[in-house]
């Protein structure tokens, strides 16, 4: 047992959330008095090793790496998740890839072919957990650098998973659709640190079509959500009712806007979105020499959830609506990279060869 790595395994665990997850994790039983009396961390943790230890079952690769899992399933938003959509389904619907066991098993078949390597597999609510370490030739050693999180929904074409080395990437990609039965893999310029907000986000681009505005009615249309919209109205109403706003009207128009546009729920939650543009330079009688040359720029909206930041514009007064259909389109768009490019005319950039 590496007890340096179990012990930095460990600590990376909140101290209150720490006996959950040893309960989770089920490789090491520990008695209240482990936790008793408090104290800093270390002294906790040193506690648990020492139960490790005098167990007398060994805590390999495998054992410390469920441990990770449990930790970046307690912690999922201390990573960068990216988002993959299969297509071209090959094979019947079969249920046996939603059972952790058995997908462990499959997965594992198909990876055994590329590389060698320690995978765990555990379900949480109706997503499975992925946590797979790449050996490299003949090492047996942990190494977090070789490490991959996935998170998978069964029954879905998606799949999130954390940062992979370019060199594993194709591997474990086309090891995935062997085992889902899918033909073709495609990153969707979808990430972020909420696994369950870009899940969100790409079953909404893909499960209807149609315009944002109306799938985002039918989403909201609960009696719960129109009865707590008519209930704030008549608060605002009771508090100001010797008020009299002069734009009551402008700003009935920026709240409809916003509730056909964004819905009245909570947004999935995004931390960043970045808009590429590609077009020709305008010169406007300053620049002639530049004019039609490639002009290229890049804005990024950051913050704790840019969606809400979005939706809050119109009503607060900042944003003029209706949005651009760029901004308009970004709750069902299912992606947070996005380029705009110039549309060209037919013939535009051609020199017919000359």
């Amino acid at each position: 047992m590496d007890t340096d790595v179990l012990r930095k395994l460990l600590g990376r665990f909140k101290l209150p959330d720490l006996r959950q997850a040893l309960d989770e994790w089920g490789c090491v039983a520990v008695d209240g008095e482990v936790f008793v009396g408090g104290g800093p961390k270390r002294g906790v943790v040193d506690r648990v090793v020492r139960a490790c230890q005098g167990q007398g079952e060994e805590i390999g690769l495998e054992e410390l790496g469920t441990l990770d899992l449990v930790y970046n399933k307690m912690y999922s938003r201390s990573r960068t998740w990216n988002a993959y959509h299969f297509t071209g389904y090959k094979k019947k619907q079969d249920d046996s890839t939603v059972s952790a066991d058995v997908f462990q098993r499959s997965l594992g078949k198909q990876l055994f072919f590329y590389f060698r390597h320690i995978l765990c597999v555990r379900q949480h609510n109706d997503a499975l957990w992925v946590w797979l370490m790449i050996q490299d030739k003949s090492s047996t050693v942990w190494t977090p650098s070789n490490i991959v999180h996935m998170v998978y929904y069964p029954a879905s074409p998606y799949i999130f998973t954390s940062t992979m080395k370019a060199e594993y990437k194709k591997y474990i990609i086309q090891a995935l659709l062997l085992t889902l039965g899918y033909s073709k893999a495609q990153f969707m310029d979808l990430s972020g640190r909420d696994v369950e907000s870009l899940a969100e986000l790409a079953k909404r681009k893909h499960s209807q079509k149609g315009s944002s505005r109306v799938r985002l009615n039918q989403e909201d249309a609960s009696p719960e959500s129109r009865t707590s919209r008519k209930r704030r109205k008549q608060d605002e109403e009771s508090e100001n009712e010797d008020v009299i706003p002069e734009d009551a009207e402008d700003r009935q128009w920026r709240e409809d806007y916003t509730r056909e546009t964004f819905g009245d729920e909570p947004q999935p939650i995004l931390e960043n979105v970045t808009y590429k543009l590609q077009a020709s330079f305008k010169h406007g009688g300053v620049a002639p020499s530049m004019d039609d040359q490639p002009f290229h720029m890049t804005v990024k909206f950051s913050g704790s959830n840019v969606l809400e930041g979005m939706k809050a514009l119109g009503p607060a007064g900042l944003a003029e609506p209706p949005f651009p259909s760029y901004l308009e389109s970004l709750p069902h768009v299912g992606k947070n990279t996005i380029l705009l490019a110039e549309r060209r005319k037919p013939g535009d950039g051609d020199d017919g060869g000359n």
